[in-house]
């Protein structure tokens, strides 16, 4: 009976360690969350696949020069669930995107919220910034 019951707990053991990578993956540790961005720009390519979907976007700096930004969103069922449709976004869409920045500097975002040429805000399920 003792081995059965430390056979259960070393595979419980086991189970948690390896579902540690998962929880890294989900990490918000890469992003910026005290100080959102807000960008614009043009609509390159819009990835709705799992398990995040991605907005590739061409943006304007400061000085003038095209920078390519990478927004990564959360899974399709997510943004579904939203209201978002595969097809929302096409190439050329001039859009705006806030969300928290690469803590590295990088042009890449996590997805807070999208407002599309019309008006339309598109919640992205990302993290909140207490609005």
């Amino acid at each position: 009976m003792k081995s059965g019951r430390l056979a259960f707990f070393v595979l419980l053991f086991g189970a948690a360690l390896l579902s540690l990578p998962v929880f890294a993956h989900h990490s918000s540790a890469s992003y910026d969350l005290q100080h959102p961005v807000t960008i614009r720009g043009t609509v390159k390519q819009f990835e709705w696949s799992n398990p995040h979907a991605f907005i590739y976007l061409d943006v304007k700096n400061k000085n003038g020069a095209i920078e390519a930004w990478r927004v990564e969103g959360n899974s399709p069922n997510m943004l579904r669930r939203v209201g978002w449709k595969n097809d929302i976004l096409k190439e050329g869409d001039v859009i705006s995107v806030t969300g928290a920045p690469a803590k590295d500097g990088s042009t890449v975002m996590r997805l807070d919220n999208v407002v599309l040429a019309n008006g339309q805000k598109l919640d992205g399920q990302g993290f909140q910034y207490g609005h």
